[in-house]
């Protein structure tokens, strides 16, 4: 594989390989003019198996150097010859993994640690979540309030990678069968924090796989335009034109917020087609009767529009009301603040007392 920007390259980890461990080799600054730069060396164990699939594995690997502190870090090892096809070009992926690795988006997006490369494999260096994927929590009905939360937090990141020119093509919130680290649990509700990652890396392996292979384990997330194109539904009111657009991530958005509120699908497959024709109606009965509001029946009601131009960009539904107590500048987060403030008071009088 060949990088083809600044960003790529400079994100790829000196490497060596040894039995049961990785080496890894840093030069940063130091704080004195004698060491202006300061060697640093890393060795990474591998433990065990998070997952596997047809493309490679992700190893969950702890920190062993003798004065390290204990860490853990996921590894994603992705073969570079997994069907029978030409070494895959990476680049693209690797570019957004490593720019929402930033500061910036950090609260969004999985981090990256770095990449490194054998001659058969690419390997992704990433945080490591103990409390796995948002699958394991959406089965059963989450309160309103919380769904609110994982939402405006996928939402966030969808409006960054759109804005920067990236769309995902594969947000669900499982990570089987292949740890793809699509929707990540950093902490459970009732004060949630979810991560995005991924960016298509498996889609991008996937290519070239017949249609059912690639949508294996991931249909009821794809938007329809998507299924049109691979041929697995017709929609004679869809143009060509609007078959791949940004608005497949806000469609996933849709159904994952759909089953966080119900637990269960708005549209099992067979059901897709005749609404994506316009001969059924959203499916709001399903909300209705899980006491979903008016306001949050009608945000996933617009994420869910069957024609691309129709749903709401990213950029618009952060500012639906449904979203409004999310928001940094809403009322329920000024109180919060107010109430921590508060509680600094409170602190520091005791202190001075």
């Amino acid at each position: 594989m060949a990088p083809t920007s600044d960003l790529v390259r400079d994100s790829r980890l000196r490497t060596r390989f040894y039995s049961g461990h990785t080496h890894h080799t840093y030069y940063v600054s130091g704080i004195t003019a004698r060491q202006r730069t300061v060697k640093r060396e890393e060795r990474w164990q591998r433990c065990r198996s998070l997952g596997s699939g047809a493309f490679g594995t992700v190893w969950l690997e702890k920190l062993v150097s003798d004065d390290a502190e204990a860490k853990q870090r996921a590894v994603k090892e992705i073969r570079k010859n997994s069907h029978r096809s030409n070494t895959i070009d990476y680049s693209r992926e690797l570019e957004a993994i490593a720019k929402f690795s930033h500061e910036k988006y950090e609260r969004c997006f999985v981090r990256s640690f770095g990449w490194y490369e054998s001659g058969e494999s690419v390997f992704i260096a990433m945080e490591y979540f103990p409390y796995g994927d948002l699958e394991e929590y959406i089965s059963s009905p989450l309160p309103e309030l919380e769904v609110q939360q994982i939402a405006f937090q996928i939402l966030e990141g969808i409006a960054f990678m759109h804005e920067n020119g990236f769309a995902h093509r594969d947000l669900k919130p499982t990570v089987r069968p292949l740890y793809t680290l699509n929707i990540l649990v950093k902490s459970k509700g009732p004060e949630w924090w979810v991560k995005i990652g991924d960016f298509g890396i498996s889609k991008r392996a996937e290519e070239g796989l017949t249609a059912l292979r690639t949508l294996n384990g991931t249909p009821e997330f794809m938007a329809p335009e998507m299924l049109v194109q691979l041929g697995l539904l017709d929609m004679e009111n869809l143009p060509v034109s609007d078959r791949y657009t940004v608005a497949v991530d806000i469609w996933s958005l849709g159904e994952i917020t759909f089953r966080a509120l119900t637990g269960e699908s708005p549209f099992p497959i067979r059901q897709l087609g005749p609404y994506a024709k316009g001969m059924t109606t959203f499916p709001v009965e399903a909300l209705q009767s899980h006491n979903v509001s008016t306001a949050g029946r009608d945000f996933v009601r617009s994420l869910m529009a069957p024609l691309p131009r129709d749903r709401l960009t990213a950029k618009d539904a952060t500012t639906h009301d449904w979203l409004e107590s999310q928001r940094p500048s809403s009322a329920r987060s000024s109180l919060e603040i107010q109430r921590l403030w508060l509680l600094l008071v409170i602190l520091l009088l005791e202190y001075l007392c």
